[in-house]
């Protein structure tokens, strides 16, 4: 449940972004818990590709999948 709120609010962040960074998605996530690791950072990253919410552009760049 908490993981679906937090896809709704990266959607509702980013949505307006041509492109965002995972220093953006990492920044994102610190709001939400201080001391994630990177390594976390990164899984979420895979599985939001993973699950189409966020499309890769290129490594490191992403934007929201419409």
């Amino acid at each position: 449940m908490a993981r679906l709120l937090l896809e709704k609010e990266i959607i509702k962040e980013f949505k307006n972004k041509v492109e965002f960074t995972t220093a953006d998605v990492r920044v994102f996530y610190q709001k939400h818990q201080k001391d994630i690791k990177n390594s976390t950072v990164n899984w979420k990253i895979y599985h939001l590709v993973k699950e189409k919410i966020i499309i890769r552009k290129k490594i490191g760049m992403y934007k929201i999948n419409k």
